[in-house]
């Protein structure tokens, strides 16, 4: 425990720089004199949590950074909206621990000052209630519980407890962080509600302008998101959920929608669209079975998605999972022959999405096909279809009806699930996290089977990432526990709520 850890970050607002000492999953709280070490020895005790939460929300919806990591190189390519050129360990369904390491240290806090939202959101919850206002407190913990469940999904059992507060920290059971992920959205929703003249965070809110309407449907359709995630283990806890919002406000409009509107004037890539910055790298292209899937179903949003092909125009994604041994790394003109990301995920203003309401109206078709929640499901099936070609700019209500009336988009009750999460994939492009949640809960979207199948894995389909070798240097003890737990530590150990095949 003899790390030092440096963060510094970007802000409207000047801000104190924070030296602090830990392991990688409790750097900023580790300590026995936090609170000493935590503040400057001048001026006031307590700093105004906005410049806080300004971080927290930034770079919890992930910077260029996380987003390369995490998205490009992981997940999205699990979840086939791109390929690596020349292919690779991920695109086999095989680990690559780095990445896996870098994520996890990343979220909860490294010597890298650009990350650690975990940290952030934890920090604001504690000074917004010292400074005793519960508008802002509620809305910070709504944002911690989105990122914690985000953080446990990756991993499994995680430190959540004892986080920021134990210098070894114990690893929680993912349900009993479930658990108090509910709690803590409740709690948010009545924090903000309480009567009185409190100030919200107003524009250090980058999400919601301190708007707590919108903070509450947004806490309300991550407790949908929740209740479908664990209908499956435990129904009681789902059920319970869904009475609770059954006739609460949810995400209803795109001006509800939860996104991150990124800096188009700025020379700072850590405020600028990371899709657009990780371009930069021209080493992936889309998918086959992304663009596949918009060819063969005459989607309206293909030229949007993806670009045409350099060497002669057409939109030609490249498979994923192809034998390495196979692939020439370095020839661009090869590369030239398959398509790259389109324009609606490049623009210099563009947006990525936290949760969408297209997202939102798919979980609620779901919620009501399978009977938990009130409404038509081929209703609300449609309604997240227009809401994704709406939130792409399609609002050609003659392109929407046309996609809608092919045969196989139609909605049949008896295939319903698996036409949801496929359009709800289709919705999530180049968001590969919650798709692959959606695909591990589910087991839909159905994915093109590897090419070559990788040593470790046998082309097995991954369930999780692995722990970071941080903890494993650092919190031996507590990592043992929970990988005892869980029943392994591979990208085949299932997390709790994890049962489809």
């Amino acid at each position: 425990m003899n790390l030092r850890v440096q963060l510094r970050f970007w802000i409207l607002i000047p801000l104190y720089l924070l030296i602090l000492f830990g392991g990688f999953s409790i750097f900023y709280s580790c300590q026995e004199n936090f609170d000493e070490i935590n503040f400057p020895k001048t001026g006031a005790v307590t700093s105004e949590p906005d410049g806080l939460f300004t971080v927290a929300t930034q770079r919890g919806s992930m910077t260029w950074y996380m987003y390369d990591r995490l998205q490009r190189i992981i997940t999205n390519q699990y979840m086939q909206y791109n390929t690596l050129d020349g292919s690779g360990a991920l695109d086999h369904y095989e680990p690559n621990y780095g990445m896996f390491t870098d994520v996890w240290d990343r979220m909860y806090g490294d010597q890298t000052w650009e990350i650690a939202p975990l940290f952030y959101a934890n920090h604001t919850v504690e000074v917004s209630f010292q400074r005793e206002n519960p508008h802002k407190e509620g809305i910070a913990r709504i944002w911690k519980a989105f990122l914690f469940q985000r953080m446990t999904d990756l991993y499994g059992d995680i430190p959540y407890f004892e986080a920021f507060k134990a210098s070894l920290p114990k690893f929680d059971e993912q349900k009993m962080i479930y658990y108090d992920l509910v709690d803590q959205l409740v709690l948010g929703k009545n924090l903000i509600s309480e009567p009185g003249r409190f100030h919200s965070f107003g524009s250090a809110d980058l999400i919601y302008g301190g708007d707590v309407k919108k903070w509450e449907k947004f806490a309300n359709s991550v407790l949908l998101r929740i209740a479908l995630r664990v209908s499956l283990v435990d129904q009681e806890l789902a059920q319970n959920i869904f009475n609770q919002i059954q006739n609460a406000p949810l995400i209803d409009s795109h001006q509800d929608s939860s996104k991150m509107v990124w800096d188009a004037t700025t020379s700072n890539i850590y405020f600028r669209n990371p899709i657009l910055v990780t371009e930069v790298f021209n080493n992936t292209r889309m998918s086959a079975t992304i663009v596949d899937f918009l060819k063969t179903h005459s989607d309206p949003r293909l030229p949007l998605f993806v670009k045409p092909a350099a060497s002669d125009g057409a939109y030609r994604g490249l498979p994923n999972g192809l034998d390495p041994n196979q692939q020439t790394v370095f020839d661009q003109n090869h590369y030239n022959q398959y398509s790259k990301v389109g324009p609606v995920f490049i623009q210099e203003d563009g947006a990525t999405y936290n949760l969408s309401y297209a997202e939102v109206s798919f979980l609620r078709a779901e919620a009501a096909m399978l009977g938990y929640l009130d409404g038509d499901p081929a209703e609300l099936y449609y309604q997240g279809i227009k809401a994704s070609l709406e939130m792409y700019g399609l609002e050609n209500d003659i392109a929407f009806q046309e996609y809608i009336d092919r045969p196989e988009i139609q909605y049949d009750p008896a295939n319903g699930l698996e036409q949801i999460i496929t359009q709800k994939w289709v919705a999530l492009c180049m968001n590969g996290v919650e798709a692959w949640f959606e695909k591990r809960r589910t087991g839909f979207p159905k994915l093109v089977p590897l090419e070559f199948a990788g040593t470790i894995n046998n082309g097995s389909f991954p369930r999780r990432l692995t722990y970071s070798d941080s903890e494993r240097r650092l919190n031996q003890e507590n990592l043992d526990q929970a990988v005892s737990r869980m029943g392994g530590d591979t990208q085949l150990t299932r997390v709790w709520w994890d049962t489809k095949p």
